[in-house]
């Protein structure tokens, strides 16, 4: 029996986490979620080690730039980020920050699942 991969989100987007939840499962993935904390986002991470994260760039608490960061320093999970159209910026700061891709959005759910897929099968 093939094991599920495991997906952490971190985003605080209501309406991507439904489409991720709605999409994912029963394609071989399992998914965790969870909003920015901190704190939270280190004991899931020693806990459970994600095989992708899925992080967003903007959120209220502290930016996906500076969370990228503090994972890195803790893990080496490979890292999908999600940006907005206006934060061009930060994708490419977060891909200097050895986030394996970038998504800006809106997206499509298939566009998603390729990147899902790539970045997995890579690591």
């Amino acid at each position: 029996m093939l094991m599920e991969k495991k997906i952490l989100i971190i985003s605080d987007d209501s309406e991507l986490l439904g489409v991720l939840q709605s999409n994912l499962p029963g394609k071989g993935y399992q998914i965790m979620s969870m909003a920015d904390s901190k704190q939270e986002l280190k004991e899931t991470l020693n806990q459970v080690v994600p095989d992708l994260i899925i992080l967003d760039i903007l959120m209220p608490w502290m930016d996906g730039i500076e969370l990228c960061l503090r994972i890195r320093q803790w893990c080496q999970v490979p890292i999908i980020m999600l940006s907005t159209w206006g934060a061009r910026k930060d994708m490419v700061r977060g891909l200097d920050l050895s986030a394996e891709g970038c998504l800006t959005k809106p997206f499509g759910v298939n566009e998603l699942m390729t990147r899902i897929e790539k970045t997995i099968c890579q690591n």
